[in-house]
């Protein structure tokens, strides 16, 4: 199988750096798409990633249902894709320089980057032919 994923253009990593906040809808087991839910996302080099804050009562619903969908929609302002969410091991070593680029953008950790915040990452990855397949189906 080849790979769905295409890297992010310019335009939309400018993008990502200026907007605030990320919209993102996962995949059901059937296939269609769960209403979208507003996060805050950072980008580090190439990368975009999402992360349920520990600091406003934990785990968010939208976290484990993303994180076991594999993908669905992204939106940024008034653009689209359709991506993979992968989740990011936790103690992979591109988490400080997520924890910075949460600092950075929003002038405060606000829960997005304790050490519990590492677990509940994902990597959003956008996809050049539509959405990939679900989790456990075959082609």
């Amino acid at each position: 199988m080849s790979d769905p994923t295409r890297p992010w253009s310019n335009s939309e990593l400018g993008l990502v750096d200026r907007a605030h906040e990320l919209q993102i809808a996962s995949r059901r087991p059937d296939g269609s798409i769960r209403s979208f839910v507003t996060v805050w996302m950072v980008r580090v080099g190439a990368d975009v990633y999402v992360r349920s804050g520990a600091g406003y009562g934990g785990l968010s619903k939208w976290f484990p249902r993303a994180r076991d969908a594999g993908g669905g929609i992204v939106r940024v302002e008034d653009q689209e894709w359709p991506a993979i969410f992968s989740h990011l091991d936790p103690i992979d070593p591109v988490h400080a320089e997520i924890d910075s680029a949460y600092l950075h953008k929003y002038g405060g950790s606000f829960g997005m980057t304790d050490a519990a915040t590492h677990e509940h990452t994902l990597r959003i990855t956008p996809t050049a032919t539509g959405y990939p397949p679900l989790p456990h189906s075959t082609p």
